[in-house]
């Protein structure tokens, strides 16, 4: 914690705020400075886990002041920060000043040291106070159903008419689990952080949500936790970063997300969307924490909200600078496709993305490609994969951190998957026509 006063040392110029947060997918920042003369603090580190990790700083501005004049802004620089060069050796920026909160993300390698500065943004303009906190994160990312926390999707699904899971595995083998009844609604994810996904279940008939805290015998390891009324969609995601998946639910009713925090088991609720919405889960901003997001049919078109969690901040894609909190959303994709949100180009952002069952084509934004001032990244025309009557499960099934087009056909049980890593197609026979394909990282639902 700390306080930026008139005594402190001066930085020339500043990194500007182009509106696009780093994650820990790397790469270097764009770092354009803006001429003037800001007071900072500086604080070194040294990566402590003996392992490559992925650094996320969370700042509380709070304290600063109620104005813009108080606006503070942080950044993270390895080896080493000169204050004459603010560009050089950046490693990562949050993209926005605040008087509030929001974070920031960058890898750094095993035993390797970095410095994070905190500035004012308006000249002289000081902080009172201010507090950020450094986390590392060394277990693999949730790629989809990992049974083996691999950092690869298993092919999976789930049978209700025996409530049965099967697994295949990428590590080897298979994993057949009884789990769940006819009528569930399937949840899966990591509940308990071990970096293994977890059969899960929410059950309509009596708004209750089971997940099993065992591997090897999930029947007679079950949490069951009541949540939500009748109408609700259950929404799974990990909403404040403790890296297990939060019981969570959405309401058509009044547009609300009523989260239970596995951190603390308290209540995060927030109106986020209306009656006729889809609710549509991932982390689009890439601070690890999921994020609020309906579409909505407008015109025979989705058009896409999602409340970016950093910053508090709206829809990046399509705000201006001078206007970072976007209340018009974003048209993207028909309502007869399907959304199906992944991280396809590998930045560690949820891209806004679609299926369309007519041509068998995913479409997405990449959210890699936006530019300074937060506009829209070029829109991609994936792949042609799949036909009409297959159901989408795109997934990281190469382990190379980026989604993978693929599809389940329920006419003949076969998962077609076209790899990322080495544009390699693979095909799996796994499931018959009732089955329901259960690997992707966020739900599939029909438009």
């Amino acid at each position: 914690m700390g306080s930026i006063a008139l005594a402190d040392p001066t930085q020339t110029s500043r990194v500007f705020r182009d509106g696009i947060p780093s994650s820990c997918a790397g790469g270097v920042p764009t770092a354009a400075p803006v001429a003037g003369t800001y007071h900072f603090d500086q604080y070194s580190f040294t990566n402590p886990t003996g392992l490559p990790a992925c650094v996320t700083v969370d700042l509380d501005a709070t304290g600063c002041g109620g104005t813009a004049n108080n606006s503070t802004q942080i950044n993270a620089y390895s080896p080493t920060f000169n204050p004459a060069a603010v560009s050089t050796n950046l490693i990562g920026k949050p993209g926005f000043s605040t008087i509030g909160t929001g974070s920031l993300g960058f890898p750094i390698a095993a035993g390797a040291s970095f410095v994070i500065t905190v500035h004012e943004v308006v000249a002289n303009g000081g902080c009172a106070a201010y507090t950020f906190r450094v986390n590392y994160h060394t277990n693999c990312r949730q790629a989809g159903y990992d049974r083996t926390n691999d950092a690869k999707a298993d092919p999976t699904y789930f049978r209700p008419s025996t409530g049965r899971w099967e697994i295949l595995n990428s590590a080897g083998g298979t994993d057949s689990q009884l789990f769940g009844l006819s009528g569930d609604i399937i949840t899966p994810g990591d509940y308990t952080g071990d970096g293994q996904t977890d059969v899960s279940t929410y059950r309509p008939s009596t708004n209750t949500w089971y997940y099993s805290t065992s591997q090897t015998s999930p029947q007679t390891n079950v949490t069951h936790v009541p949540w939500g009324v009748a109408g609700d969609i259950p929404v799974p995601g990990d909403y404040d970063k403790d890296g297990k998946n939060d019981v969570a639910v959405w309401r058509p009713s009044n547009g609300t997300w009523y989260v239970l925090r596995s951190s603390n088991s308290t209540l995060l609720a927030r109106n986020w969307g209306a009656n006729g919405d889809t609710p549509v889960t991932g982390d689009y901003d890439g601070d690890l924490i999921g994020d609020f997001g309906v579409i909505r049919p407008v015109g025979g078109n989705h058009r896409w909200f999602i409340l970016n969690s950093n910053f508090g901040y709206g829809f990046a894609l399509g705000c201006g600078t001078a206007t970072p909190i976007c209340g018009g959303g974003v048209t993207f994709g028909l309502t007869t496709d399907r959304p199906v949100s992944g991280d396809f180009d590998g930045d560690l952002r949820t891209d806004v993305a679609v299926w369309r069952p007519s041509d068998g084509n995913y479409y997405h934004y990449r959210s890699g490609t936006a530019t300074a001032g937060n506009t829209p990244g070029v829109t991609i025309t994936g792949a042609h994969w799949g036909a009409s009557g297959d159901i989408p499960q795109p997934a990281d099934y190469d382990g190379d951190l980026k989604t993978d087009y693929a599809v389940f056909r329920p006419s003949d049980g076969v998962w077609w998957v076209n790899n990322s890593l080495g544009g390699s197609t693979t095909a799996y026979i796994w499931g018959t026509p009732t089955d329901q394909p259960a690997t992707s990282p966020y739900r599939i639902t029909n438009p």
